[in-house]
């Protein structure tokens, strides 16, 4: 009888077909508009509390907003409802959920030289709702499901199912196939001029996701990161090239449009670059977090990486590492209990205590193993700030901690309270115009490297160019102060 019931739910599900909105062919699906907007609804309102979202009067939220709306309006599912949202962050991202909830990232954001950039972001995340793109993986997803649950029948799959809600979520803001984001970008090359905008944006803002990938592939190896090819089961957006090339060969089929270069310019000026301030930023070798009142620099041998989560740095391609978090307490206990509750006391050694930046800690090292080093030295610091315990651990092997002891205390003897005044704010954007004789590399230097070894190429993809490229005269770029 159970395998009769599974027959006959495979016949029906084989049976569920929907004509889709842009290629208007029949097509195997196994969720009903009416589901898909609900899961869309249910999942934006689940990013709402899990997501660093500006709110919606947020004057850079009514811009992104009112693109988009012009987008809907002639896209291929102009009858639903769509919402924009800004994630205040420093990812290089935009994603869709399932009927018409588009999101953009801060850090793509401040990438973009032009409105009709922009429009080619938001077209290109329409394209994934019109394509009914998330329905297709919901309906991948269940026939994987499916299979299991007939596979089970015979042999039993008891976790399998489990891992199958969590993919889905997860799948919508880390990409779709190669297929569908080479659909979704024809469709913004559609959507793109029939709401009056440039769609040739779409090549120049790939052309910048590209020099984007480039720095960041030179930024982990110069680190001593293993930068993994393109594989595995979520690297879903085409290689960019690929995606250069057939946009490209399209642009000859379509006209002219808006580009509003200073529009957008205008409206990203003043903006923190990268790091939101509430998670503080690194300027060139320094980290400053504003809100938390702290600072601390890092010696020019070491590459620092700041997260929401966790500011982490090591030294360049070697087995020395930092990392700084945050940890609430449950209930009250000075530094050295705070220390000792995390490590075994056999493991402690050359434990003390005192005063850092105006609050207690407690520092040791700790002889056990630590991520990248099976066998390590660990100087631990805990500084007790109210209810909330930060903690700073620095590693190396063990048979290397007198070669790393110096540069240990260098970066905890820099740990200070934050002054504005002296320290400076996060880098903000700011707009210039570009001066005779001047170069990216110039710029860089004049701002102290404040973006890192690879500033002057950073600022030169942050204007949607090549290092070596220079704007005319008179032009207005971006800046980072």
């Amino acid at each position: 009888m159970k395998i009769i019931h599974y027959v006959l739910l495979l016949s029906v599900l084989l049976s569920a077909c929907a004509t889709n909105p842009v290629s208007k062919q029949k097509e195997f699906v196994m969720m009903s508009e009416k589901e898909e907007l609900q899961l869309g609804q249910q999942l934006a309102a689940e990013y709402a509390r899990q997501l660093p979202l500006l709110p919606d009067e947020h004057p850079l939220s009514r811009y992104v907003d009112g693109v988009g709306q012009k987008l809907a309006q002639v896209s291929d599912r102009p009858q639903l409802f769509y919402d924009f949202h800004v994630v205040d962050d420093s990812t290089i991202n935009a994603f869709a959920l399932p009927g018409g909830h588009i999101y953009i990232h801060k850090g793509l954001l401040t990438h973009l030289n032009s409105e009709a950039e922009l429009a080619a972001v938001l077209g290109h995340e329409i394209g994934h709702v019109t394509a009914r793109h998330a329905v297709a993986r919901y309906t991948q997803i269940q026939g994987y499901q499916l299979g299991m649950v007939l596979t089970s029948i015979f042999v039993p799959v008891p976790q399998a199912l489990g891992t199958m809600a969590d993919l889905m979520a997860q799948s919508f803001i880390m990409g779709y196939g190669r297929k569908q984001e080479l659909q979704a970008d024809e469709l913004a090359l559609k959507y793109a001029p029939a709401a009056g905008y440039d769609p040739y944006a779409v090549v120049s803002l790939l052309a910048t996701l590209k020099r984007l990938e480039d720095i960041d592939k030179l930024e982990r190896m110069d680190s001593g990161e293993k930068v993994p090819e393109y594989h595995g089961a979520f690297a879903s957006h085409p290689e960019t090239k690929r995606r250069i090339r057939e946009a490209a060969a399209r642009m000859q089929s379509v006209n002219g449009g808006i580009v509003g270069r200073e529009a957008l310019l205008h409206m990203l000026d003043g903006l923190p670059y990268g790091d939101s301030p509430k998670d503080g930023a690194m300027v060139g070798q320094r980290f400053i977090h504003p809100e938390l009142g702290i600072q601390l620099a890092f010696p020019d041998n070491w590459v620092a990486k700041n997260t929401p989560e966790a500011l982490t740095a090591r030294v360049r391609k070697e087995k020395a590492y930092f990392m700084l978090t945050m940890k609430k307490l449950s209930k009250r206990q000075n530094a050295e209990a705070v220390l000792r509750s995390m490590f075994k006391p056999r493991y402690i050694h050359e434990l003390r205590t005192g005063m850092l930046a105006g609050k207690p800690y407690a520092r040791a090292w700790v002889r056990t193993s630590a991520p990248h080093v099976s066998r390590a030295w660990i100087d631990v610091s805990v500084r007790l700030d109210g209810p909330r315990a930060m903690i700073m651990s620095m590693w190396c092997p063990r048979d290397q901690r007198d070669q790393y002891a110096g540069q240990f205390q260098q970066i905890f003897q820099s740990f200070r309270r934050y002054d504005k005044a002296r320290d400076g704010d996060v880098p903000r954007i700011a707009l210039d115009r570009w001066k005779s004789g001047d170069s990216w590399q110039k710029l860089a230097q004049r701002s102290g490297q404040k973006l890192g070894r690879y500033t002057a190429r950073r600022l030169a993809a942050l204007n949607g160019m090549d290092v070596a490229a220079q704007p005319q005269p008179g032009t207005l770029i971006k800046i980072v102060r």
